[in-house]
């Protein structure tokens, strides 16, 4: 697993308010680690999240409620619960459903950011089956999510066209083609209620978002829509030109010249004559075949060589994706904290103010 979990120790907090205890979560993505901070009623709160997102409850429950007696100052039954809990996450972390794992409220739980996804299901992907958005998507979180799911149908459809391409037999390429095609239409939704979205977003009196954050996502729809639409050109010209190329090979059989008992001489997959080079012309035909086993060697080689350094910079990018919106997550928290340290000092303020009067 990519994400792990435990639960290693805990602490009790006594001001403000009433006191409780904190258990402290450690988090190791392959990224950071990192240690956040619940309380026992955090960990309900999930539970019901969870149970009324995915329509059934995770493959545990946590530990039951103390009506008699509680955690404070009570280091057996601390212990025991946070034993229990640190299970609780266990089970839904290395679950084989990981619909509980892919929801918004677990993400929200562990401060993952909202493109994280679980590596054992990266290793399968699928192409999308979620119901598409019926209108503008002004939640920040759930906006994310969609940009994920489009960049997944984007890419579905890539795979659709390059199989289409690949392929000689008539009924896969159609299915192929509608494939991609499926793809494409869904994706043009999305991106739609994506773009309607941060525009009403953008122009709310109090905007969920910071500004730099909505022309993050700005610039996102307009890449989103230059590949769509690169996409959709690609799959309309090249369906073209297959039509296209047909028709000129039945031409060519139609009207190929005849020999002197007027049957047809061409003969059909012939290849063309090919010009003789100067590193060919001295060669017979086993040595051009050898010549040529190993040009095609030497560029899978090249072409392997490639794949890994696009790997390496796409986890690189991914990488740098998730720690950006990590950080985005953080200086929102920092926003929200000055705020509130703001009202806090203008209500000290007013009140010095008062009494000096």
């Amino acid at each position: 697993m990519s994400l792990q979990l435990t639960i290693p120790s805990s602490s009790e907090q006594h001001s403000p308010g009433k006191p409780y205890t904190q258990y402290h979560i450690l988090v190791r993505t392959p990224i950071r680690s990192y240690t956040i901070k619940k309380r026992y009623t955090d960990f309900l709160a999930l539970h019901d999240a969870l149970t009324t997102h995915c329509n059934s409850p995770p493959p545990l429950k946590p530990p039951p409620k103390h009506w008699i007696g509680s955690t404070l100052g009570n280091p057996s039954r601390t212990e025991e619960r946070r034993s229990a809990l640190e299970a609780y996450l266990y089970a839904i972390n290395n679950s084989v459903d990981s619909r509980w794992r892919d929801s918004s409220a677990w993400r929200s739980f562990l401060s993952l950011p909202a493109s994280w996804t679980n590596n054992a299901a990266a290793k399968s992907p699928q192409l999308y089956t979620g119901s598409l958005p019926n209108g503008p998507i002004t939640d920040p979180t759930l906006w994310l999510d969609n940009n994920r799911e489009m960049k997944q149908l984007l890419h579905d459809a890539r795979i659709q066209l390059n199989k289409r391409d690949e392929t000689t037999i008539a009924s896969e390429q159609r299915d192929a083609s509608a494939a991609a095609k499926r793809c494409l239409v869904k994706a043009s939704a999305i991106v739609t209620a994506l773009d309607q979205g941060i525009q009403q977003m953008s122009a709310m009196k109090d905007k969920p978002l910071l500004e730099g954050e909505i022309r993050r996502r700005r610039d996102l729809v307009a890449a989103a829509k230059q590949e769509r639409d690169g996409l959709e050109d690609l799959a309309n010209k090249q369906s073209t030109a297959r039509r296209s190329a047909g028709v000129s090979d039945v031409h060519a059989n139609l009207t190929a010249p005849k020999n002197g008992n007027g049957r047809i001489t061409r003969v059909l997959g012939a290849p063309a004559t090919l010009p003789e080079t100067a590193e060919t012309r001295e060669l017979d035909n086993s040595a051009v075949l050898q010549m040529q086993n190993r040009i095609l060697r030497e560029q899978d080689q090249g072409v392997g060589v490639l794949l890994d350094i696009v790997k390496t910079q796409r986890n690189m990018g991914q990488q740098i994706g998730q720690e950006l919106e990590i950080q985005t997550e953080m200086l929102k928290q920092v926003d929200t904290d000055i705020d509130r340290v703001d009202r806090k000092t203008r209500g000290a303020r007013s009140k010095a103010e008062w009494i000096r009067s």
